[in-house]
């Protein structure tokens, strides 16, 4: 059964913010994310995410850019999906300190999207990101449940 066009479409949490499924049951965004306006987002890695001595896991870095490129096009697409993910590491990003994440549309073709990002703390940048964005199509999920009940 294909699923509705509608459906998994991100909206609006019940305070007005764009969260992913996994965080808009808890009305916050569990990375630390905060969008200051749809490409630029404050953003403080909790501590809980170390993965050295006062040093975020590059897991988060490389999460925390998954969620800004796709937020960064969301106002126009709200069924996007990831199919690349590149992070540059930098330098050390530090747990617990404010930082600043940019993010742009560098192209839209279609259902293919190519954006990029920027994290940096006090303008010095810390990890770069560039991924390949697809609009889903309807039956995205229902594809997938498919193929999960095939392997079981």
């Amino acid at each position: 059964m294909p699923d509705d066009p509608d459906a998994f479409a991100i909206s609006p949490s019940a305070s007005g913010r764009l969260l992913c499924g996994g965080c808009a049951a808890e009305d916050r965004c569990r990375l630390g994310i905060a969008a200051v306006d749809a490409t630029r987002f404050d953003v403080v890695c909790p501590a809980h995410w170390q993965g050295g001595p006062g040093v975020a896991h590059g897991g988060w870095t490389a999460a925390v850019f998954d969620e800004v490129l796709n937020l960064a096009a969301l106002s126009t697409e709200p069924r996007l999906v990831t199919k690349s993910l590149t992070v540059s590491y930098l330098r050390p990003v530090p747990v617990e300190r404010p930082l600043q994440v940019t993010a742009r549309i560098d192209h839209h073709a279609g259902r293919d999207w190519t954006v990029s990002a920027r994290m940096s703390l006090a303008g010095t940048p810390l990890a770069t990101a560039h991924a390949e964005l697809r609009t889903r199509r309807p039956d995205h999920y229902a594809r997938h449940e498919a193929w999960l009940a095939s392997h079981n």
